[in-house]
């Protein structure tokens, strides 16, 4: 599949309820990062690029819902936020950076980072240092790509909430609605300098051109970020092939327990979906290990404590156990 093809982006002006339009992606990206965008205000651009021909049909018939084509990436999105100290989140997106610089020989000067005007910082890695192909499942890959570099830099704060084909991911030199700050780029080799005050100080400043000294194009990085992606892909086909495929099997579980097993669950309802996700496993006689083995990974992913997701399954599975006998 041609990546070339893969041009289409959706782009949001003001809050992310806002009206959604179809736009050329880099376009859209290049000028809001080098700071020549109309305005500053609150921006969002897709995160992932769409098929130019395929998207466009799809949104006339159907509108921006129910998408599941194909889609790929200019660059592999990486959030850290925490809401409670906005300095752990920019200290984890800081070591992140001086990890892939370490590990995969990385030229830096090609990652944009931002922060994000409230909370943390956005990372995003080109992909031009990876062999990947375009497809429904590109962006679960990114998601658990993410997390595996995560885990071996030792970091955390990861948002892995955000790896749909359809997230909005706030724009560079665009205004957060509640901080007032923008989401400001920040050249990779100041940031690893910075402290975290100065950082964030930036977003009270005017926009900054982060346009990278290195064409997207060139490859970056070494190998090694190779090694993760392929482990990545992996692991979601194996994820995909554990799944009941039949129409007879998959009646024997509700869609979210499959979405769960699949996805994960985002931030503020985490917890109930892997509940619901592990009762309805033990209302099929599922044992709490045969549970665990199902939802300890995406659960994990969602980032969710250990003994958390271990008391959950254990209650969830009980609980759909007893239901029933």
């Amino acid at each position: 599949m041609n990546t070339d093809d893969f041009s289409m982006g959706v782009i949001c002006r003001g809050c992310p309820s806002a009206a959604r339009k179809i736009c050329d992606w880099d376009k859209a990206f290049s000028d809001y990062l080098s700071g020549d965008a109309p305005s500053d205000d609150e921006c969002y651009l897709s995160a992932f690029c769409y098929p130019k021909a395929e998207y466009i049909a799809h949104v006339r018939q159907h509108g921006f819902r129910g998408y599941q084509g194909p889609v790929w990436a200019r660059y592999i999105p990486m959030d850290f936020d925490c809401e409670t100290n906005p300095v752990d989140a920019i200290e984890s997106a800081r070591r992140l950076v001086c990890f892939i610089e370490a590990k995969a020989s990385a030229d830096i000067s090609a990652v944009i980072v931002c922060y994000s005007g409230a909370k943390g910082c956005h990372v995003r890695l080109p992909i031009s240092g990876l062999h990947t192909v375009p497809g429904p499942d590109f962006p679960r890959i990114c998601k658990h790509f993410a997390s595996l570099l995560c885990q071996d830099a030792g970091v955390s704060h990861l948002d892995t909430a955000i790896y749909d084909g359809a997230r909005l991911f706030r724009m560079p030199n665009s205004r957060h609605p509640k901080t007032g700050r923008l989401c400001v780029p920040i050249s990779p080799g100041d940031f690893i300098k910075m402290d975290a005050a100065a950082v964030i100080a930036l977003g009270d400043g005017g926009c900054r051109d982060g346009t990278p000294s290195r064409a997207y194009s060139e490859t970056w990085c070494s190998w090694e970020l190779q090694h993760y992606w392929n482990r990545a892909s992996d692991f979601v086909t194996a994820k995909a092939a554990a799944i009941p495929t039949q129409a007879s099997e998959r009646e024997s579980l509700n869609r979210a327990t499959l979405e769960f097993i699949a996805e994960g669950a985002g931030n503020g309802h985490r917890h109930t979906a892997l509940f619901q996700a592990a009762a309805n496993l033990g209302e099929f006689g599922a044992s709490e290990k045969l549970a665990a083995a199902l939802l300890m990974e995406p659960a994990r992913n969602s980032g969710m404590p250990m003994k958390e997701i271990a008391d959950t399954i254990k209650t969830g599975v009980a609980h759909g156990r007893k239901g029933a006998a």
